[in-house]
């Protein structure tokens, strides 16, 4: 099978090719990461011209959508790029894989939901939306209407992951990352890990999510469009994380404590029985096992990012 991906150099693109390719695909990579590989594509998903270049050369039978602004804090910080480019951009992907008769899988997100994780159950696929959080939350929203829309009316074959606070190998901290690599990172510094106070989160180790979306690839869709949550269901107060990764990384670093702003979700709870159910799929990585694997490969990365790692 022909799969492009976009967005295919971040941490799930790039977990995700090597999945893929293991499995036998032929795999292509769309980014706008300067680089020059065989089957590597530069562009921007913004940029409708090139894109539609790229889906010429490659004819994909399956695109991964992973494309887009992924940082509540950075889409606050730039609503208009967030917009562009996780609306606009969403619309200019669903477009060609319309005209190439490409099944579609978009990386969506539990920020989805909104404030229905405010009401204390457990969130389905079913579960309707709240209100939006934030620009982030409300911009993989409206994506994920663009592509329900086409599938509904236009013929459009496509799957929404919404996905549940995934971390792992292939994630560079910075502000605008997880709080479990920033976390690490700041232990490993000896720097204050800065805490919001009263949160709760399921994470899921990104080689379990992959195996996920390599199953959702080989599937023979029952409609037009599916949605899949896709997460582990193993909850975890962020202070409680933050002693975890004191403790495994031997840091003396001080666990600081502050009030959530107010786009961050305090508690997010989701069922994942759906996909357990349709494809046989769980995430099996409990939380000590995968930070490991996570500290192991941050620690061996070093060499690419020496300017931030080469003091250990």
């Amino acid at each position: 099978m022909k799969v492009l991906i976009t967005g295919g150099k971040g941490v799930i693109g790039t977990n995700l090719t090597a999945k893929l390719e293991k499995d036998g695909h032929e795999v292509h990579v769309f980014d706008r990461v300067r680089l020059d590989y065989e089957n590597y594509h530069r562009g921007d998903i913004c940029d409708y011209f090139r894109l539609g270049d790229v889906f010429e050369e490659v004819k994909p039978d399956l695109v991964f959508h992973l494309a887009g602004m992924v940082s509540r804090l950075e889409c606050e910080e730039t609503p208009e790029l967030a917009i562009r480019t996780n609306v606009s951009g969403t619309l200019n992907v669903c477009k060609f894989c319309q005209k190439y008769d490409s099944r579609l899988i978009y990386a969506g997100s539990s920020e989805e939901y909104g404030t229905a994780f405010d009401r204390g159950e457990l969130v389905t696929e079913e579960t309707p939306f709240g209100n939006p959080t934030s620009f982030y939350s409300m911009t993989k929203r409206m994506s994920d209407e663009v592509i329900q829309y086409l599938a509904n009316f236009n013929n459009l074959k496509a799957i929404t992951m919404r996905l549940f606070m995934l971390y792992g190998p292939g994630e560079y901290p910075s502000k605008y990352r997880s709080a479990v690599i920033r976390f690490m990172d700041a232990a490993l510094r000896g720097e204050d890990l800065i805490v919001h106070a009263g949160t709760e989160r399921s994470w899921c180790y990104i080689l379990d999510a992959v195996d996920a979306m390599s199953m959702l690839a080989e599937r023979e869709m029952k409609t037009n469009y599916e949605v899949f949550n896709i997460g582990r269901n193993d909850p975890i107060p962020t202070p409680e994380l933050a002693k975890k990764i004191v403790a495994l990384t031997g840091s003396h670093s001080n666990i600081v404590t502050i009030d959530p702003i107010k786009t961050i979700i305090h508690v997010k709870r989701a069922s994942f029985e759906k996909i357990k159910r349709e494809l046989g799929w769980e995430a099996k990585t409990d939380i000590d096992t995968g930070l490991k694997g996570t500290l192991k490969w941050l620690q061996s990365s070093k060499s690419a990012v020496p300017e931030q790692y080469g003091g250990f």
